[in-house]
């Protein structure tokens, strides 16, 4: 896929540095024009996940549709969730937001955590999709640990280790960007002393969102008992990991990383990052060239932070970039 290249992104220069962008993508976003119609999916263990679908007035069966994918202790309601909706409506496209087991309106319907590892529940939705757009290509976009999980699911439906659906060639392109390939890399890289703040904002977010059914549960309200976890690992160790069935955090890593499965991705992808991303290290990009197929375009900024890239417009340029790898 080397023939395309994405547009230009110039940074804004008072956002200066991975950290400034990181926390430009915090901006709110309005969510008018979207008057979306729920889909609650059924997935494992007896949860549920949510999409959110928006469709143009002129939209028929032949059209495309696009599945969105949040990010940890995101929802459909994320800035980039509802920008990129905005923007894919516009273009005529029928557009699903997903919420993961446990966040947005998915929440009182989970008895489990949201993981890196839940790459079927992508195929879920993309399952439920298939079924209600005729025949129509369909395309997806994967942000931070929804990338992953979508480069997850292909990669295992390319590898073999997951049966490829029928729809599989009507995936037409898919888009991820700052995916955590590596989720042993990206935990060590947060255990850093200038990284608790991110470790505190993300703990915090994500204790504060535990599902009702999880609170419930007996393995649960010992976790908590203990003293609130300092770090990602120590989160992921006594508490996501055991409640999703791993042995601790080295083995919840190991098993749910996007990593050992990417290059045999046969979908056309773009995939969109940052040298500066404080939180997913720039070498699970780089470091081995040989982990990415042909099939994949791998585009590194040298600015954006973690799903930042504030141009000079006060844009989000991926917004652009993803426009222009569907268009392509």
């Amino acid at each position: 896929m080397s023939e395309f290249e994405p547009p230009r992104f110039d940074p804004h220069p008072f956002f200066r540095g991975g950290h400034l962008q990181t926390l430009a993508a915090t901006r709110e976003v309005s969510a008018d024009l979207l008057c979306p119609l729920q889909h609650v999916v059924s997935v494992s263990e007896g949860d549920s996940i949510v999409l959110h679908e928006d469709c143009p007035a002129d939209w028929g069966p032949g059209d495309r549709s696009v599945l969105l994918v949040h990010g940890l202790s995101g929802c459909h309601a994320a800035p980039y969730m509802l920008r990129l909706a905005k923007r894919f409506l516009e273009s005529g496209a029928r557009v699903f937001r997903m919420d993961m087991r446990g966040c947005g309106a998915a929440r009182p319907l989970a008895r489990n955590l949201a993981h890196a590892g839940r790459s079927d529940d992508v195929v879920a939705a993309l399952d439920m999709i298939a079924a209600n757009s005729g025949k129509g290509p369909m395309l997806a976009i994967g942000v931070s640990l929804g990338a992953s999980q979508l480069l997850r699911a292909v990669g295992q439906i390319g590898c073999g280790v997951s049966i490829r659906p029928a729809w599989f060639e009507r995936l037409e392109r898919i888009a991820v960007v700052a995916p955590p390939l590596d989720l042993r890399r990206c935990s060590v890289n947060m255990q850093r002393w200038f990284m608790r703040p991110y470790n505190y904002y993300f703990i915090r977010a994500l204790l504060g969102s535990v599902p009702p059914g999880v609170h419930e549960r007996p393995e649960y309200q010992k976790a908590v008992l203990e003293r609130r976890p300092r770090t990602l690992w120590e989160l992921d160790d006594r508490i996501t990991a055991p409640l999703s069935g791993f042995d601790g955090a080295a083995d919840y890593y190991d098993q749910a990383s996007a990593c050992h499965v990417v290059r045999y991705n046969p979908v056309p992808t773009l995939v969109l990052t940052a040298a500066d991303d404080p939180i997913v290290p720039v070498g699970c990009f780089a470091d081995d060239p040989s982990l990415w197929p042909k099939s994949t375009r791998l585009f590194i900024t040298d600015t954006g932070g973690h799903m930042g890239f504030l141009d000079r417009r006060r844009k989000c340029w991926i917004d652009e970039a993803v426009l222009a790898w569907f268009a392509a």
